[in-house]
């Protein structure tokens, strides 16, 4: 058994210790199931039939349920099934004999049941299988609460948005010549579907190991690239999209491994690391509207002469947006110290990506970034600037930037000088959407 998860369940089961539930209706078997968990740091309850089984799930809340397949009156396939219905969050065994195998393949696939336990059972590989059904529970838990947390988020930025409406509406009516600005801001919000892909871009990379990807300036580069194309208006939208959610798949990965230079990468984590675009494009699979997009997040690290993931393709096999996206993230990634330890200039990302074109990138591609370079402007600070948050700023600092919420709505306009009552005004967005701002002043002011 894996010691890091068994010691991780029993740190969990300290502070809340998980409840199982055994039936059986021989006394004998019982009797060996509570002599084996009396070991164990689980709270366990023991049933000799179903009825009484219902009954302590009607009181108790039971995590697990082990039940025994031939049972007097209701056998265990219909008494899982019945716990299926009711409490349909419990993980569910059964346990059978070898001459029950049609039963329990039956109860398998109509009941519910996560898995079976042969008889005799091995001590060991029963307290295996309940430790892999318990992190079944761990990982609903941790969903909830993710979810619950969204859901908070969600109601927080709502809130958030409509009192940012009626300030910029007072805004309007008190400062005339600020009325491009509203109006500005208006534009981005009847577009809620561009607004939503920018807000779970914003929120993908809160996240501060997933910083460095700089998604946001990736989208630029690849719509940029897109549009050099002559692709339609449809396909740059959908390469846009792909650019700001592309490392939505890194969610998952653990901090230690997302904190390193993909070129620090040790042999065991590489194949972990490269699940992140099949998993880009099954956290996006259930929003229709995106399935173009999911497409090319699963496919912007495949490279030109087949060496790339998740499927090996090769050449023009590869969507031209998954290639425009490739040329895209390591211009960009070379320059954050997302690729390698020490971050390249442009000019030095521009050479990298001429010298490997023809085998990582597409060789059009890679020859059209070199003649749009100069247009285009990374968030890396430049030579005159200096990143501020909100806690930072001093007054007479001047931005060098548009600042936007997490919304994508103008706040501030570049050029704008940073007095008390602004810096005071992003300390409470700051609060409100619980996110540190970024700021870009001049290095002269600041």
């Amino acid at each position: 058994m894996d010691s890091q998860v068994l010691a991780e369940t029993n740190q969990n089961s300290k502070t809340k210790p998980f409840r199982l539930l055994f039936v059986d209706d021989e006394k004998a078997i019982l009797s060996s199931l509570k002599r084996l968990m009396r070991r164990q740091d689980y709270d366990c309850y023991f049933a000799e039939d179903a009825q009484e089984g219902l009954a302590i799930l009607e009181q108790e809340h039971i995590d697990l349920i082990v039940s025994d397949m031939r049972m007097p009156g209701m056998d265990g396939a219909a008494f899982l099934t019945e716990v299926k219905q009711r409490w349909p969050f419990s993980v569910r065994f059964l346990m059978t004999g070898f001459a029950d195998m049609q039963a329990t393949i039956n109860a398998l696939n109509h009941g519910g049941i996560h898995r079976y336990i042969s008889k005799p059972w091995d001590e060991d590989g029963l307290l295996e299988a309940i430790q892999e059904g318990l992190r079944i529970i761990r990982l609903e838990r941790e969903k909830k609460r993710l979810l619950d947390t969204t859901r908070r988020q969600n109601r927080e930025l709502k809130q958030f948005n409509e009192e940012l409406e009626q300030r910029v509406q007072e805004r309007t009516r008190e400062i005339e010549h600020k009325s491009a600005l509203v109006k500005k801001a208006f534009q981005q919000l009847e577009n809620s579907y561009d607004a939503f892909v920018r807000v779970f871009s914003t929120v993908i990379n809160s996240r501060p190991q997933l910083q460095k990807g700089q998604s946001r300036q990736v989208a630029d580069v690849a719509r940029a690239l897109a549009r050099q194309q002559g692709l339609d208006r449809a396909q740059v939208a959908y390469i846009y999209y792909a650019g700001l959610l592309h490392e939505i798949g890194k969610l998952n990965l653990p901090d230690d491994l997302l904190s390193r230079a993909e070129v620090h990468l040790t042999h065991r984590d590489r194949p972990i690391y490269r699940q992140y675009p099949e998993m880009g494009e099954m956290y996006l699979t259930a929003i229709t509207a995106l399935a173009p997009t999911s497409r090319l997040i699963r496919h912007h690290m495949e490279a030109w002469n087949g060496s790339g993931f998740p499927d090996g393709l090769r050449g023009e096999a590869i969507d031209i947006g998954a290639r425009i996206l490739r040329v895209a993230c390591d211009f960009v990634g070379l320059q954050s110290g997302l690729m390698a330890e020490e971050p390249l200039t442009k000019e030095q990302a521009l050479a990298h990506i001429e010298r490997h074109a023809g085998q990582r990138y597409d060789p059009e591609i890679a020859s059209q970034l070199q003649s749009i370079s100069d247009s285009l402007v990374m968030a890396m600070p430049g030579a005159n600037e200096a990143v501020c948050t909100a806690i930072e700023l001093q007054p007479g600092m001047t931005l060098t930037r548009d600042l936007v919420n997490r919304s994508g709505i103008l706040l501030l306009s570049s050029g704008t000088t940073v007095n008390k009552h602004i810096i005071n005004k992003l300390l409470q967005i700051e609060s409100l959407e619980s996110h540190k701002v970024t700021v870009y002043v001049s290095k002269q002011t600041s």
